[in-house]
């Protein structure tokens, strides 16, 4: 009889999505009237860290692929790649920084022209934030520093630590293990891009979570009740599993908020220079894998946090270097993004760990959001490098492209 109720809500719920989809559809031309009640501001600190300039870079070229001749200008790449801000930050100078001049790409809902004023939409670069603040979360609630001490905490399963996903229909979540969620290997059925984009749970999770704030994540969850069989689970790009992230790390700071914890903890730390705003559910919860607004100066503080492996400006240890181990660096064939899936490039290959993309045999990786936003890590370069652009709609062939203007850019400022 339970099995046969189960079976009965889950055909009650997918109509019951359907409906949702046609309500949060109406409800999102009105979207602006409630968009100030969907973020939360992250307040800057009183006085922000030294990003010094030294702009001796100029206009170089590379060999690219999408330009009018196989060797391209980086001004050229940023017009046809639609560009709004690149800044290069190498030893911890500002060795290049240029911005869009063209108002019809990078419009948004904020009238700021580009620069380093504006905030920026960074689409999936939260979810690396959202790692990044989870290793800072365990470093100082379980006071690790060895990679043992993080994987005794990775292990656990979600539903260890936040024991209402077991509630009603148990969300898949409950029996995932932190880590397999971190990798996106949770196994919960979960479809990111749906059939031609229509209908998917990236779509679903927007409208009724972000858009309409009739759902919490931890309630949103519950609809996804069935994990799949494989072991370990394959990689399967998913924006909620980043949700599930967040909401664990919110809950293992107990009674304080994950923007909270943000704001006083992780942007006073790296000396931000301006506010940025996150969006939450209707709880108050940060949604981990997008709908966060950053200045490019600020994203180069938070890639520098990376680069020095945790070490904030002031020298403090913010987070363990052990955490760097596991979050940022290759592990093995378990990092592989299988060629059926629509996350690889077979242009330029990819792998992926802790909501980072690891550029295949190489040291480096990158923080990569949806519209083309990128916080590009050098580790052995010494070398951040962050870009925001207007794609419209996903290219791999920019993807490509983009690393290879880096690379240029990394070279040029040694």
């Amino acid at each position: 009889m339970r099995i046969r109720f189960a079976r009965q809500e889950v055909g009650r719920g997918i109509l019951r999505d359907a409906l949702l989809r046609l309500v949060a559809a109406l409800l999102f031309l009105s979207a602006a009237d409630v968009a100030m009640g969907r973020n939360r501001t992250i307040h800057a600190p009183p006085a922000a860290s030294a990003l010094p300039e030294v702009l001796d870079i100029g206009d170089i070229y590379f060999d690219c692929k999408e330009g009018s001749s196989p060797r391209c200008r980086i001004s050229e790449f940023m017009k046809h790649a639609r560009v709004c801000a690149l800044l290069v930050v190498k030893s911890g100078v500002v060795r290049f920084q240029s911005f869009n001049r063209d108002t019809e790409i990078c419009r948004d809902e904020s009238s700021d022209p580009d620069g380093r004023t504006k905030k920026y939409g960074v689409a999936s670069v939260a979810k690396s934030i959202t790692s990044t603040l989870l290793g800072q979360i365990i470093t100082q609630s379980y006071r690790a520093r060895t990679r043992a001490d993080f994987d005794r905490v990775l292990a656990q399963s979600v539903g260890d630590i936040i024991p209402s996903l077991a509630d009603g229909i148990p969300s898949a979540y409950v029996n995932a293990p932190l880590d397999h969620v971190l990798r996106m290997r949770s196994g919960v059925r979960w479809s990111e891009y749906g059939w031609h984009g229509l209908f998917s749970g990236a779509d679903l999770f927007g409208s009724v979570v972000r858009k309409s704030m009739a759902q919490s994540i931890l309630t949103f969850a519950h609809r996804y009740p069935f994990r799949r069989s494989a072991t370990p689970p394959a990689f399967n790009y998913s924006a909620l599993d980043t949700a599930i992230v967040a909401a664990t790390a919110e809950r293992l700071l107990g009674d304080r908020s994950l923007v909270s914890f943000m704001e006083t903890e992780f942007w006073a730390a790296i000396g931000a220079e301006a506010d940025a705003t996150w969006g939450v559910d209707m709880t108050g919860t940060a949604i981990g894998p997008c709908c966060l607004r950053a200045t490019v100066g600020d994203l180069a503080r938070f890639g520098l946090l990376i680069l020095n492996q945790g070490q904030a400006p002031d020298k403090r240890q913010i987070i363990a270097r052990s955490w760097f181990d596991i979050a940022t660096r290759r592990t093995g064939d378990d990092d592989m993004i299988p060629d059926e899936s629509p996350s690889q490039n077979s242009g330029c290959r990819l792998e992926y760990r802790y909501f980072w993309w690891l550029l295949k045999s190489r040291s480096d990786f990158t923080a990569i959001g949806r519209d083309g936003q990128f916080v590009h890590i050098y580790p052995d370069r010494d070398t951040v490098i962050v870009q925001i652009s207007d794609w419209d709609s996903w290219s791999d062939a920019l993807l490509c492209e983009t690393f290879l203007a880096h690379d240029a850019l990394e070279a040029a400022a040694r």
